[in-house]
């Protein structure tokens, strides 16, 4: 039964963006602890970098590829009782990793098992969830719960690093198994499709609000009305161009990404760090990543979105600038480049849902997100291995940062070209006003 929510002290939306943030952190908490885990399990087995890499790689690739059906499965059953099985998946797949005793298993543990898990509780069901919560502060709110990933680099992986310190890396994923399962009274509880499912809109902006005299800032404008007004489908959506321009920035931005995080601490580590204390610089990154989201999100909705994420990127680079002298200076350069690295990569997070719902926004958004999201499957795995591969070839990560700087501003060119401000944009409302 729907309830009217008019009277609530707050929006709604606000509680699910609240659940996402937790419920995100934890996925990303398993994603990026493997930073962590890749230095304890290299070292145990006896593997090179490449080959360490690889489980990495093909979760991602898995990850994504599942995202598809992730995306087809939200826009079906939603996510209250999608996102709690995914949970139990995952916690089960982390118990089977901590028995892992070959390559062949990790990767079937790991990079298949855990892949599936982390896809669907992650990043494609929230980012087709929020943008149906919010329109004015699409930016913000999907920033705010997509900072949950930070805040899950921030505690999750200086906590395994300390776990493998006394106990080893397979007890300390089993209790990673068990913080996870902390997602399923949360999602259960708490977690709705769409606003209408309990009686309220979009922004929770009724009639009975704003003739209560709630004053409106922003308006939503539409700038193409004949592209707004088309009913998206998936096969419709693969037909234009833009399409394609997102698939490019979707590839190229997640190539930079992954290929730094997963290479940051051992990067570190190479020139100079210690492991604890490269590891604290991870921690740090993630938390400048939460801080990024949201600010990258506000601005997004005061800016065009192509204004915002330029700004990432451009941060970002100056970080990777100084991830690449680190043993110039290693009491400060780690650290400039958790800071610059952090908010500009940050800017994905919430950017990359909010640009494609500009363009694909409609019931059918999940279905054309996941199918974006393979390509930012495929840009991390690449990204990921290939820094990888280089580094095994050369000794060094110099040219491999040069290649992920490069696919930092092809992403950005990308949605450039894409153009979602000549679709759909906020803008303030001129003096009294009202949509």
């Amino acid at each position: 039964m729907k309830k009217n929510t008019d009277y609530f002290p707050f929006y709604y939306g606000w509680l699910i963006v609240a659940v996402s943030f937790i419920t995100l952190g934890l996925a990303f908490g398993v994603w990026y602890s493997f930073s962590v885990f890749f230095v304890a399990i290299t070292r145990d087995f006896g593997w090179n970098r490449a080959a360490t890499s690889s489980i990495f790689s093909l979760f991602i690739i898995c990850h994504y590829l599942s995202a598809a059906l992730v995306g087809i499965l939200i826009d079906r059953y939603g996510p209250r009782w999608l996102i709690p099985a995914g949970a139990l998946w995952l916690a089960g797949t982390l118990l089977l990793v901590s028995e892992a005793n070959s390559l062949l298993q990790f990767y079937g543990c790991y990079g298949l098992g855990a892949a599936i898990g982390v896809s669907i509780i992650g990043f494609v069901p929230h980012a087709a969830i929020l943008p149906r919560w919010f329109i004015r502060r699409r930016g913000l709110a999907v920033g705010i719960a997509m900072s949950g990933i930070g805040v899950g680099m921030l505690f999750i992986p200086p906590l395994m690093e300390h776990i493998i310190h006394l106990y080893g890396w397979r007890f300390a994923y089993r209790v990673l198994a068990l913080l996870v399962l902390a997602a399923i009274p949360l999602n259960i509880i708490f977690q709705r499709r769409d606003p209408e499912q309990i009686g309220t809109t979009a922004d929770g902006i009724s009639a009975a609000r704003t003739a209560a005299g709630k004053k409106l800032k922003h308006q939503l404008v539409i700038l193409d009305q004949s592209w707004a007004e088309t009913y998206w489908t998936a096969a419709n959506a693969l037909r234009t161009r833009r399409f394609w321009l997102l698939a490019a920035g979707f590839f190229f931005g997640p190539f930079a990404i992954q290929g730094t995080l997963l290479h940051a601490v051992t990067c570190l580590v190479d020139g100079g760090l210690s492991f604890t204390r490269a590891a604290s610089v991870f921690g740090l990154l993630g938390i400048c990543g939460s801080g990024g989201k949201i600010v990258i999100g506000f601005l997004a909705d005061r800016w065009p979105r192509e204004i915002a994420n330029s700004i990432g990127m451009g941060t970002a680079s100056l970080g990777i600038g100084a991830l690449l002298a680190v043993s110039r200076n290693p009491d400060i350069f780690p650290y400039l480049f958790a800071i610059g690295f952090g908010i500009g990569y940050g800017a994905a997070a919430p950017l990359f849902p909010s640009i494609a719902a500009d363009l694909f926004q409609g019931p059918n958004f999940g279905r054309i997100f996941g199918l974006l999201s393979l390509f930012l499957g495929l840009g991390g795995a690449s990204g990921a291995w290939i820094a990888g591969r280089i580094f095994d070839q050369t000794g060094s990560y110099q040219h491999a940062f040069i290649l992920i700087l490069a696919a930092l501003w092809l992403s950005c060119l990308s949605f450039w070209l894409a153009a979602p401000r000549n679709v759909r944009r906020i803008m303030p409302l001129k003096g009294n006003e009202q949509p």
